[in-house]
């Protein structure tokens, strides 16, 4: 199962847990974070990243004290090493209890699309390239593999896999990660991306697809 699945579906039952030691902290957690990416490190610690839409609450949750508090906290839960990074919400700031949905404002039809994406970054990443005219299909199988994003007339795939992996692979194992899925889909050019990279740098991975898929219409 994937590291962000396993968490998601145990996260309402980690907050439980978590009351009966500290209940201001799971219920500021409750009220405006929700885990938006995590990652299996190199020696075995598990990334876990929260995303927080009440800037108040990040702050209170970003204070090294309770930084480190919560980390041992999700460490005793988990029962595993995890490190955690508390980070903004990637649609934005909003009301407590009320994560910002990235879908908001596109079509009801291309909304219905985004919903069944998966989590909050990729929606994300699906509402921004929408807004410039690139509707992709979500979950789109090719042989026996299913690439997140698709535009299969022009053979084009988007992948979101993890927060940073590109900072401890090996030197480029992105590039032949690329070249590898170019290859392994019958003609398909595959991008990869990072979960902070959607988070940090939305425009430019948009960008970047926008470039590919001029490039695959020249041909």
């Amino acid at each position: 199962m994937p590291e962000l699945q396993r968490v998601v579906w145990e996260w309402e039952s980690l907050i439980v847990r978590l009351r009966k030691a500290n209940a201001p902290l799971a219920d500021l957690l409750s009220r405006s974070a929700r885990p938006i990416a995590a990652e299996r490190r190199p020696d075995g610690r598990l990334l876990l990243v929260l995303g927080c839409w009440v800037a108040a609450d990040r702050a209170t949750l970003e204070e090294p004290n309770t930084l480190l508090y919560l980390q041992d906290s999700f460490k005793g839960l988990l029962e595993e090493r995890v490190e955690l990074l508390i980070t903004e919400w990637p649609a934005r700031d909003g009301a407590p209890d009320e994560p910002p949905d990235p879908l908001r404002g596109l079509p009801d039809e291309v909304r219905a699309l985004g919903v069944g994406c998966g989590g909050v970054l990729k929606r994300t990443f699906f509402a921004e390239a929408a807004r410039r005219g690139i509707v992709f299909d979500c979950g789109y199988p090719v042989l026996n593999y299913r690439l997140d994003f698709a535009l299969p007339r022009q053979r084009l795939g988007v992948e979101i896999e993890g927060w940073n992996w590109r900072a401890w692979a090996r030197p480029g194992a992105a590039e032949r990660r690329e070249r590898e899925q170019t290859l392994g889909f019958e003609g398909w050019t595959v991008l990869w991306f990072t979960g902070e990279e959607i988070l940090r740098h939305l425009d430019e991975s948009v960008e970047a697809v926008t470039r590919a898929l001029a490039g695959r219409r020249r041909f």
